[in-house]
Parts: C-alpha cells; structure tokens; sequence
C-alpha cells in the first residue's frame, strides 16, 4: 500500500493563506460573510480571526472562500 504525500488543493488554499497571513472573505451558505485572517483548519472548521475575535466556522456551512484583494488608490 503507498502513502500518498500529496496534499489536497482545499489544504494547499488553506494553508498558504494562514502561512503568509492573507485577508480572506468567507461566504456562508445561509447567505452572510466573514472576513479575517485564519489562525488554524482541520478536515472539518476553520479557525477565522476577525478583529481580534476567533470565529469558529464549520466548513459544511461555507459555500466560497477567496483572498481579499486590496483596491487600489484612485487618487
């Protein structure tokens, strides 16, 4: 039986906005958004600090997850 090492895209997302500390937006199924940085994931939450306050956040209740992209300035 092999090992597979390789990691799934949803962990590799994840992980690489935890580790650089990225802004994310998530879309909840039930129609609201959250936006923050995330401090930890496992197979089934996600840990979303926003503003100084963690909100655990069940990845059965998310429906989009993107990066939040800073707008440029128009001056």
């Amino acid at each position: 039986m092999e090992k597979s090492s390789a990691q799934n895209i949803q962990d590799a997302f994840l992980n690489t906005a935890r580790r650089e500390k990225q802004a994310i937006i998530i879309h909840l199924l039930h129609g609201s958004t959250l936006s923050g940085r995330i401090k930890s994931f496992d197979k089934f939450s996600v840990l979303l600090d926003v503003s100084g306050q963690d909100f655990l956040v069940f990845k059965h209740a998310i429906s989009t997850i993107s990066i939040e992209r800073k707008r440029p300035n128009s001056d």
